[in-house]
């Protein structure tokens, strides 16, 4: 693969194509489309302004056509007390920033970025826990956490001050694919 970056931005394979197959295209989209595989990203092309978003989504967003719920964090203990956060297939990072998957603003002993992450496993139906590059040690049932492990429907998770419990929606029962 060549990877090659046009005038206008956009990537292409430049061993499958001799110009930008976005440009040269009248639609915008290009003619011979490589089809992604289970597990891999894609950039989104919106019609309107047929350029990269520069969004990596989930094959599985794409396929279905959002980013569907796959379970939840709900925070029993801290700041956010009440509050719970939709997980989505693959990675969840966790950090105070708002640009996190599970944003814990309202406590300062969270890392901004990558705290944590909960990640669900589209294909085997399995929830992960991992730490991350939080600052601070992350709990796992009370325990101290520096791996993965598994999850279960009621596991406690400490992030900083914050405590939260696990609710899968996917798993044995339900798939949405």
């Amino acid at each position: 693969m060549q990877m090659k970056q046009c005038q206008s931005g956009h990537f292409y394979d430049a061993s499958k194509f001799s110009e930008c197959p976005y440009c040269a295209s009248p639609s915008g989209a290009p003619d011979r489309a490589p089809q992604p595989q289970r597990g891999s990203t894609v950039a989104i092309v919106e019609p309107e302004k047929k350029e990269s978003s520069m969004r990596t989504v989930a094959v599985m967003e794409q396929q279905v056509g959002f980013d569907p719920v796959v379970g939840w964090l709900v925070c029993v203990e801290g700041a956010e007390k009440g509050k719970s956060f939709a997980l989505h297939a693959d990675n969840n990072f966790i950090g105070r920033d708002p640009k996190m998957d599970v944003c814990l603003k309202g406590d300062p002993t969270v890392s901004a970025f990558n705290h944590a992450i909960v990640s669900y496993d589209s294909r085997d139906g399995i929830f992960y826990f991992s730490a991350a590059d939080g600052r601070s040690i992350v709990r796992y049932n009370g325990k101290a956490h520096f791996g993965t492990t598994p999850l279960s429907a009621y596991d406690d998770l400490e992030i900083g001050s914050t405590k939260l419990a696990f609710m899968p929606f996917c798993g044995e029962k339900f798939k949405w694919m």
